[in-house]
Parts: structure tokens; sequence; C-alpha cells
């Protein structure tokens, strides 16, 4: 067994076919994250809202989470970060957007209640936390950026874990040219971990493309997320790829 470094920065290893990064690589990708921590009046200037705010440690760690997966429903709220208030999520939420902090919207789903869900106010609020806004369309709408965060928390957190618009060039090469919606690295093992949402809209030709491309290239390790109120796409699971529901 041994590792061959490539320009890309990951390590395959010749035994098992399968990328890792690196012990620098890795750190550098935490880096790339360039999650930050503003200070509250820095972010008061930015909103321009004239209010008096004390950021918790929750908010902070609801902050640097939004940060990293961009949009954040108040169930994920009121479990991940909330948990410890008896009257949940929302009064927290309220307080930051009244601060200029966050913006929040309806998602619907068809079968489901309707989610109340957050994103950063503004571009600027989000680049002060190293974080970005939401891109969504026709091929990109909010419940598949929700099931992107929900693999985010179910995966533990993970410190390394990076949306496809932090993927570079060399990356995207090395995975097939098919760029995933988001990657980390498995703690345990250091491989790196391929993120893909359905929102219901692939088809079974889609997903054995995009699951054959990647292996072709040794990313064997895949995470992938379904709504579990749609007919999706079979997702066919193994000892490498997982399947949520959600």
């Amino acid at each position: 067994m041994w590792l061959q470094r490539e320009a890309n920065g990951y390590e395959k290893n010749n035994s098992e076919g399968q990328w890792h990064p690196s012990v620098c690589t890795r750190a550098h990708l935490i880096c790339m994250t360039a999650i930050r921590n503003p200070k509250t009046k820095t972010v008061l200037r930015i909103t321009g809202v004239d209010i008096v705010l004390r950021l918790h440690p929750a908010d902070r760690a609801l902050l640097r989470d939004l940060a990293k997966v961009q949009i954040i429903s108040g169930e994920l709220a009121a479990r991940h970060h909330y948990a410890h208030l008896k009257g949940g999520a929302e009064r927290s939420l309220e307080r930051l957007a009244r601060a200029g902090i966050l913006a929040s919207k309806t998602l619907y789903v068809t079968h489901l209640p309707p989610q109340r869900v957050y994103q950063f106010a503004s571009q600027d609020i989000a680049r002060a936390y190293g974080g970005r806004l939401p891109v969504t369309g026709a091929k990109r709408n909010d419940l598949h950026e929700l099931l992107t965060s929900q693999i985010f928390f179910a995966c533990g957190r993970p410190d390394d874990f990076r949306l496809a618009d932090r993927l570079t060039h060399e990356e995207v090469v090395a995975m097939g040219e098919l760029r995933p919606d988001a990657v980390f690295t498995d703690p345990a093992t250091g491989e790196m971990v391929l993120v893909e949402s359905d929102s219901g809209h692939y088809t079974k030709s889609q997903v054995g493309k995009k699951m054959a491309t990647w292996r072709a290239h040794g990313f064997e390790r895949q995470v992938w997320a379904q709504p579990n109120t749609r007919t999706s796409a079979v997702i066919p699971t193994s000892a490498t790829v997982t399947l949520h529901r959600f």
C-alpha cells in the first residue's frame, strides 16, 4: 500500500484506488472555507440596523454553520443550535432577522407542512461570516439546497464541508468534470466523500452516470439525499454509498 500525490493535492491509495487528501491538504481545505466570526459591532455596521444586540454562543454556532451551507431550516436550527431553549429556535431566529443578519422565507413541499428557511440577509453579511447567498433557479431550488444542508448535519457537521461553488477547477477535473453538490473528509478514514442531492428530478440514467463517473475517478464514498415525499430515481446503496431521505 502506498500513496501517490497528484497535482490537485489529493493522494491516491493505489491498493484501493480511492482518493484521500494529504494532511497538509486537509488543513488547506479547512482554511479554504474561510469561516469567520466577526464582532457584533462590525455586523451591525454592515446591516445598518440601530439595535442593541448580543450574539450568544448558539447564535454564533448557527451563523458559522450557515456560512458553510447557505440555507438552514428552522427545524434544523432548533435541533442543532437551540435545543437548550424551551421555546425552540423561533425567537432567536426572529431576533437575528430584526438585526438584519438573517432573511427568511417559506418553503413549500408537496405533502409536507410549510417550512421556514433562513439565509443571510445580504451578500455583504454572508461575506462577513465567510459565506455566500444560495443561488437557485430552474435546476437548483430551495429544496435541493436544504437537502444538502441536511446532509451536513446528518454527517456530523464536518469541519471541511464545502459546497460546489468552493471547489477548485482542478478538483472538478479530478472528479471527472462532474461537480458534486458538496464534499467533505471522513475523519475516520481520511477519504473524500462526495455529496449529491436529488430533489426528485433525476432520472435513473443521470444517477448512474454520476455514480459511475465518480467511481471511475476513484471517488467511491458518496452520500446522497432525496425527499421522502416524492417518487425519485432509485439510488443503489452499498458499503460506500449512503442515501438519506429527509
